[in-house]
């Protein structure tokens, strides 16, 4: 892949940098930084070399990894360079006219097959584009920072369903998750984020509280390390007023929009000055004053994007965590103040500021149903439940199995679907989040949350309708089980496949001590769930865990497979719960530095639980699991994990 980014100030080399993390190393990938100004470029230059030091430094890069970066990054100010680019992201001003002018002597230069983005914060696609010779591949990209890192990029699609589909691709391979949204000023997190912003600034310029005050205010109760900080991170404030300005005069704006002056008067100046830092003490009638009215601006600002179709509401309420670095989506923070408070606080705030909008939804009480960590769609007579965590490798935290169950329950309801594609966002299934199982107290806990589990997947096994997952990426623990609780399994060429529990001081605890076996056979399942070694796709297929061969696209695999097993070309079915013999004797395994203590309790499970049906060699596996609670060893594995990450062995007492 070759792309071009035209703009080598506060953004472009950011964007740069991180779209050459992600393709530096694949064969001809080059990515070509563009700037009419020879001191520009030099410096964009220099900040990515200092990311790629950094993340030496740090471990995050390996020697090669940093030299193919370094050769894939050609700086110039040719734009005719740009002539071979598959993607070209205009990223040096937020002026209509400079991108318009761009764009211009840009088409005259690239393939008409070319992609091309704009990195703006509020200026509308269609004004962009308007002009273009080439309209229907001009898109809106619209990233957030730090925008080397940042997951999250708002994509406003063109009229070409083929060509928006391939922007959306790109930036997945870029390694960011596009946000569709419509093309209205601001888009989504914008209008919320800039509103904030200048409610926040216009409290400062009312003499209500100070930065310092605001900040520690709003950070306390819903993170994101205050408003008023995060622009003296972006430097953000003539941008923030610019879109408040196009907020204000589109068809839906009003004078409530105005940007309040000191955003201006401002500029580029910071709001703290950390060698004479403001004083943040306040009283809680400060605090309560401050609070109310940031939250009534958020929530009614979310909620006129929900009601007004501007985004999906799950990408929306992610969009909000991950973008604005909120605690919670702002859906999950309007869910847990409720329907009540949410109208009072909108109600109170509208009380002498006229033009403020209080969205019907608000207004009626029925704040939107939405589902926070996954996505159910329809595709014909296919359904599709698709796991969406992707900054966690979409681990199965407890709400995300709420949501599954709730997911299945829909579809399995629905007449019009004839089979279910199980997936996540990015083919990536991580196991349980660890943060949860680290937190559980008690033997008793542990077990429940496997009682609690395993009539989900018994309920998805059970269907009568075909269950496919489609993989293509890290599936691991519970990611791994869930996918066995379905009829079959078709994975890509990047699929990882295990069951690292061990590794953590526990088993498995949502079936892969006894769907696994039942699935290859105890002898291999033996050496993967003793070890926690993985493998990779061919391997999967070898063994019988997954369907055929690797695939290159495995959401279409997955539903010729549901097509012929509907046609009776193929035959697909759950694990069979019957029991199984296990070997007098099983093979001697090398388990490394891993505990002796777990590998008996794994052990046991597995002979006691395997020779009996499914059902009760799962409640076999959840005392098993509860067992492991009372080792030390659980103890150590799983502080090793959450302050060392997964590369660190623990070093166990096998106690």
């Amino acid at each position: 892949m070759i792309i071009g980014v035209i703009g080598s100030g506060s953004i472009g080399p950011d964007l740069a940098y991180g779209f050459l993390s992600a393709i530096a190393r694949a064969p001809g990938a080059k990515v070509y930084l563009v700037d009419i100004k020879q001191e520009a470029l030099d410096a964009g230059v220099a900040r990515i070399q200092g990311y790629v030091q950094k993340g030496l430094r740090r471990g995050k890069l390996s020697p090669k990894a940093a030299a193919a970066i370094d050769a894939a990054l050609t700086p110039t100010q040719d734009l005719r360079q740009l002539a071979e680019c598959d993607y070209v992201l205009e990223a040096a001003s937020e002026n209509l006219d400079v991108k318009k002018s761009i764009l211009s002597n840009l088409e005259e230069v690239v393939r008409p097959d070319c992609l091309i983005g704009f990195a703006t914060s509020g200026i509308p696609r269609a004004r962009i584009a308007a002009e273009a010779t080439h309209p229907d591949r001009c898109f809106v990209n619209h990233p957030f920072y730090p925008a080397w890192r940042s997951l999250p990029i708002e994509i406003v699609v063109s009229n070409d369903r083929a060509l928006s589909d391939k922007m959306i691709a790109t930036m997945k391979r870029l390694g960011k998750v596009p946000v569709v949204t419509a093309d209205v000023p601001c888009f989504a997190a914008d209008d919320i984020f800039c509103c904030y912003i200048s409610e926040a600034a216009r409290m400062v310029e009312e003499g209500l509280a100070n930065a310092a005050q605001i900040d520690a205010i709003v950070h306390k109760a819903i993170g994101g390390g205050g408003p008023l900080n995060v622009m003296d991170a972006t430097r953000g404030n003539l941008l923030v007023h610019k879109c408040q300005v196009l907020m204000q005069e589109a068809d839906t704006g009003t004078d409530w929009f105005a940007p309040p002056a000191i955003l201006e008067q401002r500029g580029d100046d910071l709001w703290h000055d950390r060698r004479a830092p403001l004083d943040a003490r306040h009283d809680d009638a400060l605090a309560k004053t401050v609070l109310d009215r940031i939250l009534a601006v958020l929530v009614a600002r979310t909620y006129f994007v929900v009601d007004n179709d501007i985004c999906e509401p799950t990408d929306l309420n992610w969009m909000t965590r991950m973008a604005l670095g909120f605690n919670k989506g702002l859906l999950e923070i309007a869910e847990d103040l409720g329907p009540d408070k949410v109208l009072a606080l909108c109600e109170a705030y509208a009380e002498g500021r006229p033009g403020f909008e209080i969205p019907k939804s608000i207004q009626d009480k029925k704040l939107a149903a939405f589902r926070a960590n996954i996505k159910v769609e329809r595709d014909g007579n296919i359904g599709i439940v698709q796991v969406f965590r992707p900054e966690v490798m979409n681990a199965l935290s407890k709400r995300t199995i709420a949501e599954i169950d709730g997911a299945f329950d829909e579809l399995g309801a629905d007449d019009s679907v004839e089979g279910i594609i199980f997936t996540s966002s990015n083919g990536a299934l991580a196991g349980a989040d660890i943060n949860e199982l680290a937190a559980l107290p008690t033997p008793e806990d542990c077990r429940a949350i496997c009682m609690a589990t395993h009539p989900i997947m018994e309920k998805i096994a059970g269907l009568p309708k075909p269950v496919v997952a489609a993989l293509n990426g890290a599936v691991l623990g519970g990611g791994a089980e869930f996918s066995m609780a379905c009829h079959a399994r078709v994975v890509g060429k990047k699929l990882l496949m295990g069951q690292p529990e061990v590794n953590l001081g526990i088993i498995p605890g949502y079936g892969g001590t006894q769907r696994l076996p039942r699935l290859i056979g105890v002898e291999k399942s033996c050496d993967l769930l003793r070890t926690a070694r993985s493998v990779g796709a061919d391997e999967a297929c070898a063994l019988g865990w997954a369907h055929g061969e690797p695939v290159k696209d495995v959401m279409a695999a997955a539903r010729t497979l549901i097509e012929a097993h509907l046609a009776g070309t193929e035959t697909i079915a759950p694990v069979d719960p019957a029991p199984i013999q296990v070997p007098e004797e099983l093979p001697a395994y090398d388990i490394g530095h891993r505990s002796l203590a777990i590998d008996a309790i794994l052990v046991d499970v597995m002979r006691r639980g395997l020779a009996k049906p499914l059902s009760e060699g799962l409640a076999i596996e959840a005392d098993g699991f509860a067992r492991c609670k009372q080792t030390v060893d659980l103890d150590i594995g799983m502080k090793n994990f959450i302050q060392n990450g997964p590369r660190v062995p623990a070093v166990f007492m096998h106690e």
